[in-house]
């Protein structure tokens, strides 16, 4: 397999990544609004913690499923299939028994979990069944993912994007029924069955359909192999605990101390931002193991060119993306959900600084240290992060309130981000000067400009309105991504950031940019 199959695979899968993710946020986009208005905003509040309280069971994998993807691209490379069956089989067995622990642990906890929060006693029956339901599924779909991580291991987002696409008809169909029948929190949840049963029967039946070889036999599992996916795991899954922890502290505490209906408007804020992290980290689900294929082949040179100009094309893309989604929130959220909403607004604002900042700090370096099989240094981070998360955003939310909790997670991503991107360039001998002034200094100075230049035109137009409404909001909304762009276009122009070997990849895997290219003057 040479260098062009393995770059093609590349812009392949994350061409299919962005088709699947627009969709899943076209779908959320529409979806979001019209779940609210029929089961309000505490409820909607409920969902969203019952999300966090069954991925924090999840955590009780040490780590093992962060390893699939990894070995799966390995061992498929060497084409060891006996090592792939064995792989499939041990995560199997271990997930199936691993699922009876967390349903247990989920049926005994449940009362004294839901307890620590503001839950109404009118809310309080359903949001138990809720939670209870989602660990099931939780705990069933955890224990086909190793038959599901074919897809990826294999690098074919193509096929699990088109699945995801095509499942997101029956399940927008449910939410319709179950919502219009009257069935709440409860019909969602069992739509959510519904649809875990049905995507399970897809993946293993495209699983064996894409990889014949195949075998699903439990005896297969070994006790070497659990060894080695825990090895590689552990200090990965250390990395999640603690991502989630930041991820999620804020809603709990929001609900601890404040109320469970902020925490919608917590939600609706954050969720804007993580989908944008998502979509502009599209390819590195499929960076991963394609990483881990150079690496194998002991290309080292290779993998730090590809990391070094992927920061470039990505930082291209980010910095303008983020910087217009810090300036335009108000209208975002006005446009979106109407109004009463302007505290969501404030939340992009300030979480928007932090994503920026670990995109550009570990975007692209989490693939490459997990594909040359050093993990640790993502547990660190993620230490650092909660070290200082957490009682940041306690003493922050006594102190100035719901907004406090915003600003302490900005901090801790921006100090996390810092401390990676430090030992990554030391692990891979770049220096950090030279590398940041040749792939993002000058496209931050730029959007920094525009960014301005932007929001100082929006508020004087502002000035001269009386009302405001979706419509108007649109309008500005328009208006102020139009301008934005056309300046970041001239700005490109006169800067030039790409270089002649990017134009020639550029032209040979995206044609599309020729236009693009053409209009800057390359």
């Amino acid at each position: 397999m040479n260098d062009i199959s393995i770059s093609t695979k590349v812009v392949r899968n994350t061409i299919f990544n962005a088709l699947g993710r627009g969709w899943g946020i076209l779908v959320a986009l529409f979806l979001t609004p019209y779940i609210i208005g029929h089961i309000g905003v505490d409820k909607f509040g409920i969902w969203a913690i019952v999300g966090v309280l069954t991925g924090y069971f999840g955590l009780l994998d040490f780590g093992i499923g962060t390893s699939f993807v990894k070995y799966i691209s390995e061992f498929y490379a060497r084409k060891d299939y006996a090592k792939i069956n064995q792989l499939v089989n041990t995560g199997f067995t271990f997930y199936g028994i691993l699922a009876i622990v967390i349903i247990g642990l989920g049926f005994l906890l449940i009362d004294p979990i839901l307890h620590l929060f503001n839950i109404q006693a009118g809310l309080y029956s359903e949001a138990r069944f809720v939670f209870l339901m989602g660990i099931m599924i939780f705990g069933v779909s955890n224990s086909l993912s190793p038959l599901t991580a074919i897809q990826t291991g294999l690098q074919r987002m193509d096929v699990s994007n088109k699945v995801n696409i095509a499942i997101s008809f029956p399940q927008i169909a449910g939410i319709v029924f179950f919502l219009e029948s009257g069935y709440g929190l409860s019909g969602l949840i069992i739509n959510n069955a519904i649809i875990m049963v049905i995507s399970s029967a897809i993946n293993i039946i495209i699983a064996f359909r894409i990889l014949p070889e195949l075998r699903f036999t439990p005896s297969l599992s070994t006790g070497e192999m659990f060894k080695r996916l825990f090895k590689f795991g552990y200090n990965l899954q250390l990395a999640k605990i603690f991502s989630i922890i930041t991820l999620t502290i804020d809603k709990l505490l929001i609900t601890y101390f404040l109320s469970i209906g902020l925490v919608t408007f917590y939600q609706l804020g954050s969720s804007i931002v993580e989908r944008t992290k998502g979509i502009l980290l599209l390819p590195v689900p499929a960076l991963f193991p394609a990483f881990s294929e150079i690496d194998a082949k002991g290309e080292r040179e290779k993998l730090i060119e590809a990391y070094s100009r992927i920061t470039k094309y990505l930082s291209l893309i980010a910095i303008p993306i983020y910087t217009f989604v810090i300036v335009s929130a108000p209208q975002l959220m006005l446009v979106w959900m109407g109004p009463g909403y302007e505290k969501s607004a404030r939340i992009i604002q300030i979480l928007s600084i932090g994503h920026l900042l670990a995109i550009l700090g570990a975007g692209v370096g989490n693939a490459v240290l997990q594909g040359i099989a050093r993990p640790d240094i993502e547990m660190k981070a993620g230490i650092l992060n909660v070290v200082v998360n957490l009682p940041l955003s306690i003493f922050c939310i006594l102190k100035f309130g719901f907004i406090g909790v915003a600003f302490s997670t900005m901090f801790s991503w921006s100090i996390t981000a810092t401390f990676f991107f430090i030992r990554l360039h030391q692990i891979l001998k770049i220096p950090i000067i030279t590398f940041i002034k040749a792939t993002f200094m000058k496209t931050i100075l730029l959007c920094l400009f525009i960014g301005i230049i932007t929001l100082k035109l929006t508020t004087i137009s502002q000035s001269f309105l009386l009302d405001f409404n979706r419509t108007i909001s649109l309008i500005i909304l328009i208006i102020q991504l139009s301008l934005f762009i056309t300046l970041y276009l001239i700005g490109l122009y006169f800067t030039k950031p790409l270089a002649k070997i990017d134009i020639d990849i550029l032209q040979t895997r995206l044609p599309f940019m020729k236009w693009l290219i053409k209009f800057l003057n390359y």
